[in-house]
């Protein structure tokens, strides 16, 4: 469910607690195996930072974002850059026209979507990616799936524990709350869900039992 990303609210509170380092997207970039003339689009992309990394090397690049607030500091940060183009839309909303892109990105935006939405979500995409495209993942992965979150759950406040280190805290409730209520889902339901748009996924980037990437081709 998508609706409370559009929230100002929210929106500062996930770039409070989920922003990462620019080097952070420089790596995600590097595992995109970006190469000129590259055609890039960001779903989820906020104020821009993945966008800005990978036009260091890409063509072109979408950014597409269901908060409003999000997307008016990225079209600061690409103000008068024609290679760039942002987008307001819910991310199961997105509608690209003709345009068909080679390279694919999300950091923890899907983790919004309900199981069955991931599954249509990159059912519609899927269709808009190149043969041997790429698409990256990077979102909250359990090693188990959602069913088993309980059983799993005094093992899992360990790791978090230990992954965030001196942050937990201040990040505990929000990440409890994502684990609760929201929709971060097992690596089989990903690769079943990456799998619905044609995509086979080719490299796991475990982090921890939660967290982690997925790069995925367009077969």
């Amino acid at each position: 469910m998508e609706e409370n990303r559009e929230d100002k609210k929210y929106a500062a509170r996930h770039n409070d607690l989920y922003a990462e380092p620019g080097e952070e997207f420089l790596k995600c970039a590097e595992l995109l195996r970006l190469a000129t003339g590259d055609r890039v689009v960001d779903f989820g992309c906020g104020n821009g930072d993945f966008l800005e990394a990978a036009l260091k090397t890409a063509g072109s690049a979408v950014g597409v974002d269901p908060s409003r607030s999000r997307l008016e500091r990225a079209a600061l940060r690409f103000k008068g850059d024609a290679r760039v183009k942002l987008v307001n839309s819910p991310l199961l909303g997105f509608e690209p026209g003709p345009e068909i892109f080679t390279k694919g990105f999300s950091r923890k935006a899907l983790n919004i979507l309900t199981d069955r939405e991931k599954t249509l979500f990159f059912s519609r995409t899927g269709k808009i990616f190149a043969p041997k495209a790429l698409f990256l993942v990077e979102d909250f992965i359990f090693d188990f799936e959602r069913a088993d979150l309980d059983r799993n759950w005094p093992g899992l406040m360990k790791d978090c524990a230990a992954y965030y280190g001196a942050s937990w805290e201040r990040r505990k409730n929000e990440t409890i709350f994502c684990f609760k209520k929201e929709y971060p889902a097992g690596i089989k339901t990903w690769t079943s869900a990456l799998a619905a748009g044609g995509f086979k996924v080719i490299h796991r980037g475990r982090r921890s039992s939660f967290y982690g990437s997925l790069l995925a081709e367009k077969e």
